[in-house]
């Protein structure tokens, strides 16, 4: 059963004037989501996805909740995709890399440095253009709901302060299962190979991989300091991630608690994306053993000169189109 009908009692004693103890039954909601992801509950993505079930639950009368699997318990990225089509588990957020796989209009996330600020990344997936990506990806069996926040992604290593494109030769990199992201790396002058996340840590402390690449607030709340001292600020990728849904776990939801559900992961949004912003702040500051690199334009420039290919290859799955607009809309 994809959608989890239960009705787990919470018993409450209270003293009665007579003295007896009388039990109080308060339901858990009729329809609980089962929702899955990669990261670790002290991500900013997690913690709002509580606020997100208690705005559910109050915007349902209690009737629809959520109830979340962090930390890879029900698979890595690319499996939380499949579950979704197959409607083993009904709610998940991903990356955009891996879900490019499933539906190639998402490579367009992996150019490297397409977008400068936060500004320009919200003036696509806020507009016209990333909600028909989001709505495209009905032809691949997902229903999408709303963008959140996993941030500018940043070059992390163990061994060397990492500057410029040079300094990248003989190092070992992790990166997603993304032949984009593979294929930057590779121009870039590393040696990259595809690997889950849930067994990166253990890639890392065992020597397989020198080097990875991710938002700052997620390498420390997953603890990869332990294993990596290097971080170079390349800004190099800005990557949302993606809340997706089960189209028959949805149609199973009445229209008013599926038109509440989205509008509880909106208007978290925001909140959502302040909090993971403000994470990678308290992510170095929290971290005074890791060096910190921040790159000049010349040194980015060691990097994005080589990116002609990549470009090209994007434009070969995704088509010049939806590239050209991308373009357009962040000048």
């Amino acid at each position: 059963m994809k959608i989890w009908n239960r009705f787990g009692l919470l018993a409450a004693a209270v003293t009665a004037a007579s003295g007896m103890s009388v039990s109080v039954a308060l339901a858990e909601p009729e329809t609980l989501l089962k929702f899955g992801h990669a990261a670790s509950t002290s991500t900013p993505a997690h913690v709002a996805l509580e606020k997100v079930d208690a705005l559910i639950r109050e915007n349902t009368d209690g009737r629809v909740g959520l109830e979340l699997f962090p930390n890879s318990q029900l698979g890595g990225e690319r499996e939380l995709i499949e579950s979704i089509q197959l409607g083993n588990i009904d709610m998940a957020f991903v990356s955009t890399a891996p879900l490019a796989a499933f539906d190639s209009d998402f490579y367009v996330f992996d150019m490297p440095f397409l977008f400068t600020d936060h500004a320009a990344v919200y003036s696509v997936l806020d507009g016209p253009i990333g909600q028909e990506m989001l709505d495209g990806l009905q032809r691949v069996g997902i229903m999408g709901v709303s963008y959140w926040e996993n941030g500018f992604r940043q070059f992390e290593n163990a061994s060397r302060v990492v500057k410029t494109a040079d300094d990248l030769k003989g190092l070992k990199m992790r990166t997603m299962e993304n032949e984009v992201h593979i294929a930057a790396w590779r121009e870039a002058g590393a040696n990259p190979a595809p690997l889950a996340f849930g067994e990166l840590f253990t890639a890392l402390q065992q020597g397989t991989f020198d080097a990875m690449e991710g938002p700052i607030n997620l390498f420390y709340s997953m603890k990869f300091n332990e294993v990596q001292k290097n971080i170079s600020l390349t800004n190099h990728i800005y990557s949302p991630l993606v809340i997706m849904m089960n189209p028959d776990s949805a149609s199973m939801l009445s229209d008013e608690d599926l038109a509440a559900l989205k509008a509880a992961f909106a208007e978290i949004a925001p909140l959502q994306r302040e909090m993971t912003q403000q994470a990678d702040k308290d992510a170095i500051a929290a971290m005074p053993s890791v060096a910190v690199t921040e790159l000049s334009p010349e040194d980015l420039a060691t990097f994005s000169e080589k990116m002609g290919p990549v470009y090209d290859l994007v434009k070969q799955k995704v088509g010049g189109d939806l590239v050209d607009r991308i373009v357009a809309t962040v000048k």
